[in-house]
């Protein structure tokens, strides 16, 4: 038991790792936050600006832009097996909590009913005692 917990939890490491080494570096180097810490200052700063031009971006006219199929496919494997894992963690840890003597069918009676023979035997025998009472009273 406690080798499945621990390569579970091995598991998910290496999935958050894998996560984190995907993201580009830019978006980890960058702050968003830094413009929104509310406080401002009474002091101006005066800063002297150069211009200068750069030459002109020439974008080429022949390659599309967005993700290729393959990098598609590859995001969509990557979110099923996402999605799967997140399910089988959630299914084992609710078949590892459940009692051991716990029904696994969805169709199994309630667990505060008695059993359906007693209630059988029950409502037979109250049955016979009206028939009895009904009798009596001719």
């Amino acid at each position: 038991m406690r080798l499945r917990l621990q390569l579970l939890r091995a598991s998910a490491a290496v999935l958050a790792a894998t996560a984190a080494f995907a993201l580009p570096a830019s978006a980890l180097a960058t702050a968003p936050f830094t413009g929104l810490t509310g406080s401002t200052s009474s002091t101006s700063v005066t800063s002297t600006t150069t211009t200068s031009t750069a030459p002109p971006i020439t974008i080429p006219s022949g390659t599309s832009s967005g993700l290729s199929a393959i990098d598609e496919v590859g995001i969509g494997i990557v979110a099923l097996a996402v999605f799967a894992t997140i399910i089988y963690v959630i299914r084992r840890d609710a078949h590892i909590h459940a009692p051991r003597h716990a029904a696994r069918e969805i169709d199994r009676e309630r667990g505060t009913v008695a059993p359906r023979t007693e209630r059988i035997k029950r409502s037979r025998a109250k049955a016979k005692a009206a028939r009895r009472a009904r009798r009596s009273k001719r």
